[in-house]
């Protein structure tokens, strides 16, 4: 990549001497990369060089490299009359945390019977927002430049979605399941970012339930919780491939007990599997690389306590987010903890700001230089 150099002023300086030393170019993109979003957007009207930068994909990846340790959360809080959306640094025990009020991208319907459809997802920084199936958008919170997807085809019901970004092709693709019209049967929808339409892969595999709930996205991958129809008394967990198209092997977890309470998670760049067993939440890791489950945690809760996973912290710990449940006094209901790995609990962790909000949506990692639209980081219309 070339990137030309911004003209700096002509001083009566000594020009042997003490002229101005010019950086070579592959200096200035490792100070680019540096930047958070809202430098590098302003930045951009310095030099048509640094302009194209927020376009090209191995530096936007490159950025992305150099942040994703130090991503924010995005939350979503929602009162009686009170919809809000919030960035926040990751918190840590030795430091507090600023929890940040943020824009949204679209005018928000408050009413209770819109909102539980609304659903939140995370790739490269970017936030897919999607409305049931009438409002479906991708929005990036650090630049707030967002684009508008078209709905999907207009016989099928409420869909769950995920999404993810594949940098090799240079595209994102949005993942649907729902239901058809009177049909038993669940349809699979993908929508491309570069071809901008949305088409139909098949049904779900007719010899699995479903069991509901989110689907999460991996490293490109959708994972589903099912059951098989010839044998209901064990989890199984189906995988598609976002970026084939295409249903791969089944994977197992076979720790499975029968009628125990599992749930899915995407933690860190890993496939999570909590496991509620004898007033225990055990936390599974799937390793990819050596296709097996490793334990990594367990923690003694009631199954009422509902404590969400949200990232690992640097010294080997967890960071979780409250939401209700037994464990916690009521006004302390709602918050932040996180597993210390040197004492073995659950420690309260401060966040300035957060008092009286009460987060009921999933949270995303977000914080670079995401392009929502692939071609340009301008604002879609």
């Amino acid at each position: 990549m070339i990137v030309s150099k911004p003209k700096h002023r002509t001083n009566n300086y000594n020009s042997n001497s003490n002229s101005i030393q010019i950086l070579s170019n592959d200096i200035i993109l490792d100070i680019l990369a540096k930047l958070p979003v809202k430098s590098l957007v302003r930045f951009k009207s310095v030099c048509r060089s640094w302009y194209s930068l927020s376009k090209d994909e191995n530096f936007v990846k490159q950025h992305y490299d150099t942040h994703k340790n130090s991503q924010k959360y995005f939350m979503i809080s929602k009162g009686p009359t009170i919809f809000h959306h919030y960035t926040m640094d990751v918190p840590q025990l030795d430091s507090s945390s600023i929890i940040s009020l943020v824009e949204s991208p679209v005018p928000i319907d408050k009413s209770r019977k819109v909102f539980p459809s609304i659903q939140y997802f995370s790739s490269n920084g970017v936030i897919l927002i999607t409305y049931g199936d009438i409002r479906i958008m991708l929005w990036n919170p650090a630049t707030r430049e967002s684009r508008r997807i078209p709905s999907p085809i207009w016989s099928k019901t409420c869909g769950i979605y995920n999404f993810c970004y594949f940098p090799r092709i240079q595209v994102y693709k949005i993942f649907r399941l729902g239901l058809g019209i009177n049909t038993d049967d669940m349809n699979i929808d993908i929508f491309s970012t570069k071809s901008n339409i949305w088409k139909s892969i098949g049904i779900f595999p007719r010899n699995y339930y479903f069991l509901g709930g989110n689907v999460v996205m991996v490293d490109g991958n959708v994972y589903m919780m099912a059951k098989r129809k010839d044998n209901l008394s064990n989890y199984t967990i189906l995988r598609f491939c976002l970026e084939k198209e295409k249903f791969q092997d089944e994977l197992l977890f076979q720790y499975t007990i029968p009628r125990s309470t599992q749930f899915l998670y995407s933690l860190g760049e890993k496939l999570c599997l909590i496991r509620l067993l004898d007033g225990n939440r055990e936390f599974w890791l799937y390793m990819n690389e050596r296709n097996s489950w490793n334990k990594i945690l367990t923690i003694p809760l009631t199954p009422n306590n509902c404590l969400r996973p949200l990232s690992f912290m640097k010294d080997g710990g967890m960071m979780f987010m409250k939401d209700g449940g037994m464990m916690f006094k009521k006004k302390d209901s709602f918050g932040f903890v996180a597993y210390n790995s040197t004492t073995h609990k659950l420690e309260q962790v401060n966040v300035d700001g957060i008092k009286g909000l009460h987060f009921n949506k999933r949270y995303n990692n977000i914080g670079s230089n995401g392009d929502v639209d692939n071609k340009s980081i301008e604002l879609a219309s």
